[in-house]
């Protein structure tokens, strides 16, 4: 075996103290399993910076009181934490206070002996103290610098709630899509991570524990009169010089907001950021699409559809095909405000006909679960407000003698527009790759579709 001389730095009550090399020896008989402690390693712990948790016995021995937690980040520091009581069923420990919120192996130390326990996320609170409800399985606060924001929509995908006059919401959440988010209210903006604002944030518990996941936004003037730039269908998948023209876009799009200094500006992508029958051939997917337009583009939050492009084609249902668009750009569905104006982004490609090949039986379908979820959402929304409802394949196409009529290739279109019942409404689209916009109606319904754009 190789030698090599390491050093590890352990962190005791604030103190940080070298470790010598080790030899092959002494590093077997540090991991020897030897002793039978045994204890429950959660999914999540909620402590606060430098606070207490209490572990549960399970199966074995508690550990004694000389023993020490050590816990090791995803980038290998190592991080001591004192046991402060022991029972027979349960031990209390003290965390370092360097311990920031994070994945972690949990490892009981006894001498020269380590055992690992588990892996668990540590969730290091800080602000408000809140108590979750009975059935609470996900809480928090939405708040400024300046302190709590009261009336903002809070959803999981599937329940949709408020905060109250402190800021905190609750749901009852199964964390069926392992994220939560806000609805940006008028007014405020989310940090942004590039281009991509942090509206959502990933859930790190079980469906049975309770988390929190806070939420901070920002005060902004200038919401009254803004600029929506609507990107529609780049294909980008490093072929053909694509992402040298893309570079003669995003120049353009540049100058004109550099032009335009004193306007706020957004903007919303259409879907088809990329080409994914390229991704795996090319080496080209969403991950090098948030590279190219983050190293081209800065200052400008993007919010964006999934297209039937962005999926995965090589998964053999819905679920798993857009489960890469979520780990890396946003959920496939959520709502945000701007000013005076409600937009909502729906997700209006089923690939639940996937057969892992390049065959993508794809059908154009809004899917009951975002029908439920909308209606929730619109509930918090009065009819007088303007929607814009953002999708990326059309709802509505021209006809040479009828004008703008239905594509019923939307196979519940009837069922998405009783939802919207009442609204007057814009629908914004991609997919075709052309433009135009149109102006219809919907004679039983009183619905009013105002402005329809495809690029």
């Amino acid at each position: 075996m190789r030698k090599f001389a390491a050093y590890l730095v352990w962190f005791v009550l604030g103190a940080a103290l070298p470790l010598t090399a080790c030899s092959k020896d002494e590093a077997a008989a540090a991991v020897a399993d030897s002793f039978n402690v045994k204890f429950e390693c959660p999914s999540l712990i909620e402590v606060s910076k430098g606070g207490e948790y209490t572990f549960q016995v399970e199966d074995g021995e508690a550990p004694q009181v000389s023993d020490v937690l050590v816990l090791e980040s995803t980038d290998g520091v190592l991080y001591t934490c004192t046991l402060v009581s022991v029972s027979d069923n349960s031990f209390t420990v003290e965390l370092s206070e360097e311990c920031e919120s994070g994945t972690y192996r949990v490892f009981i130390k006894r001498g020269d002996r380590k055992k690992q326990i588990g892996t668990t996320y540590i969730n290091v609170l800080e602000g408000t103290d809140v108590k979750p409800d009975a059935g609470t399985t996900v809480y928090g606060v939405v708040s400024t610098a300046d302190g709590p924001v009261p009336g903002v929509v809070v959803s999981d995908g599937v329940e949709v709630t408020v905060t109250d006059e402190q800021g905190i919401y609750q749901l009852q959440s199964d964390k069926e899509w392992g994220y939560v988010f806000i609805s940006v209210p008028a007014g405020y903006e989310v940090p942004a991570d590039g281009v991509l604002p942090q509206f959502y944030k990933m859930m790190k518990g079980d469906a049975a524990t309770a988390e929190r996941v806070d939420f901070s936004l920002t005060a902004v003037d200038g919401q009254d009169d803004y600029k929506v730039l609507v990107l529609g269908d780049m294909h980008l998948a490093n072929r053909t010089g694509d992402l040298g023209q893309f570079m003669d876009f995003t120049s353009d799009l540049n100058a004109y907001r550099a032009l335009h200094q004193q306007e706020k500006m957004y903007a919303i992508a259409l879907g088809d950021m990329t080409w994914d029958l390229y991704w795996y051939s090319n080496s080209y997917a969403l991950p090098e699409y948030l590279n190219t337009i983050n190293s081209q583009v800065k200052g400008l939050q993007i919010f964006h559809t999934i297209g039937n492009h962005d999926y995965d084609y090589k998964a053999t249902n819905d679920r798993d095909a857009e489960s890469r668009f979520m780990d890396y750009i946003a959920p496939t569905y959520y709502s945000f405000n701007l000013g005076k104006v409600h937009y909502v982004v729906l997700d209006d490609i089923d690939c639940s006909n996937y057969d892992g090949t390049t065959s993508r039986d794809y059908e154009k379908r809004v899917s009951a679960e975002q029908l439920s979820w909308l209606a929730k959402d619109l509930s918090h929304v009065d009819k007088s407000v303007p929607l814009v409802v953002v999708m990326h394949a059309q709802l509505f196409y021209p006809s040479q003698t009828d004008g703008f009529k239905v594509d019923h290739d939307v196979l519940n279109t009837t069922q998405l527009l009783n939802v919207l019942d009442g609204y007057k409404v814009h629908f914004i689209t991609g997919h075709t790759h052309m433009n135009y916009n149109g102006t219809t109606g919907r004679s039983d319904s009183g619905i009013q579709v105002c402005w329809i754009l495809y690029s």
